[in-house]
């Protein structure tokens, strides 16, 4: 089983990139056990959705000029 430092590094690379199913299933067992992991998942979770809803809101009107006032 995964160490809790070995399980937040994983849960962290999980956020930018696609985990082996190895990898996916090892941090999915652990956390199981693990309330203090679960809940740093959860929060990386919820921190990458909120970004990508704030980048999205950041995006400009399609089609209206620039200069449009």
């Amino acid at each position: 089983m995964l160490t809790c430092k070995e399980t937040t590094k994983l849960v962290s690379r999980e956020a930018d990139e696609e985990l082996t199913l190895k990898e996916t299933l090892d941090i999915r067992l652990h956390v199981l056990m693990c309330s203090a992991c679960r809940n740093f998942r959860s929060n990386v979770q919820f921190l990458r959705r909120i970004c990508k809803v704030a980048a999205a809101s950041d995006n400009p009107t399609d089609g209206v000029p620039d200069d449009a006032s």
